[in-house]
C-alpha cells in the first residue's frame, strides 16, 4: 500500500482501475470507494478552494476506505494539489485504508513531483504493465470479435497479432476496421487483406513469431 500501476498509454491502466473499483464495491458494499482521475481531483480541488471549502474537500477524501487515483502524472507543477494529496495519503495510510495509483510512468520519472510524494508512491507495490504477448493479442482479438457477435476468417487474428501495434487500443482499432468491412460487404476478410487494411506493409505470414504458438480457434479465455 499504495499499489502503483504504470504503463504507456493504451495498455489498460484505466480499465484495471475501474475494474478494481467495481470489484471493491461488490465485495465490500459498505466501504467508501472512490475512483477519480487526477484531472477530476484538480478540478474538484479548485472549486473547493474557490468556494472556501478546503476543509470539506480534505475530509471527503480522508474519509475514504479505498482511493483509486488515475493519471497522477498530471500532478506535475500542481503544488497545492500535491500538498493536499500528500496529507490525504498519509491520513489514509495511517488509518489502514487502501490506495491505488496509476500513471504513464514510474514515480521517479514524473517531473515536478514533490520528493515526499515520490517516496510515498514508491513505498508500496509497483507494477509495470507491458505490451501483451502474441498469444494474448490473438486471444484479445478473438474475444472482442465474439463480443460483437462476429467471427474472423482463419489466420486473420494471428496476422493482426503479428503486426507492430504500439498498444491494445491500436490493435482494437485495426480489428474495428476489419469487422466494419465484413459487416458492410457481408464477407470474411483474408489475412493478407487484413494486413493491407491496417496500412502496415509487408507480406502476410502463416507462421507465428519465433517462440510463439497461435491460440486454438476455440479459445474463449478472457484475457482483456
Amino acid at each position: 500500500n499504495p499499489l502503483f500501476v504504470y504503463s504507456e498509454s493504451g495498455l489498460g491502466k484505466s480499465h484495471i482501475m475501474t475494474g478494481l473499483a467495481h470489484h471493491a464495491r461488490k465485495v465490500h458494499p459498505a466501504a467508501k470507494v472512490r475512483y477519480e482521475t487526477t484531472e477530476g481531483f484538480l478540478e474538484e480541488l479548485a472549486q473547493a478552494l474557490s468556494a472556501g471549502k478546503r476543509d470539506d474537500f480534505r475530509e471527503e477524501y480522508q474519509s475514504l476506505d479505498i482511493l483509486l487515483l488515475d493519471d497522477v502524472q498530471f500532478l506535475t507543477g500542481q503544488t497545492e494539489a500535491q500538498e493536499m494529496l500528500l496529507r490525504t495519503l498519509d491520513a489514509l495510510t495511517t488509518s489502514g485504508k487502501q490506495i491505488v495509483l496509476a500513471s504513464d510512468r514510474p514515480p521517479a520519472d514524473i517531473n515536478g513531483l514533490d520528493a515526499r510524494l515520490v517516496s510515498r508512491f514508491s513505498g508500496g507495490l509497483m507494477v509495470d504493465i507491458g505490451s501483451p504477448e502474441y498469444e494474448t493479442r490473438v486471444a484479445i482479438l478473438r474475444r472482442k470479435a465474439k463480443e460483437r457477435g462476429m467471427s474472423l476468417g482463419k489466420g486473420v487474428a494471428e496476422e493482426l497479432a503479428r503486426l507492430p501495434f504500439k498498444n491494445v487500443r491500436e490493435l482494437q482499432g485495426a480489428l474495428n476496421r476489419i469487422l466494419a468491412i465484413q459487416d458492410l460487404e457481408g464477407r470474411e476478410v483474408s489475412p493478407k487483406e487484413a494486413r493491407a487494411l491496417t496500412g502496415i506493409g509487408g507480406e502476410a505470414s502463416d507462421s507465428p513469431p519465433p517462440g510463439a504458438e497461435p491460440e486454438p480457434e476455440e479459445s474463449t479465455e478472457e484475457l482483456w
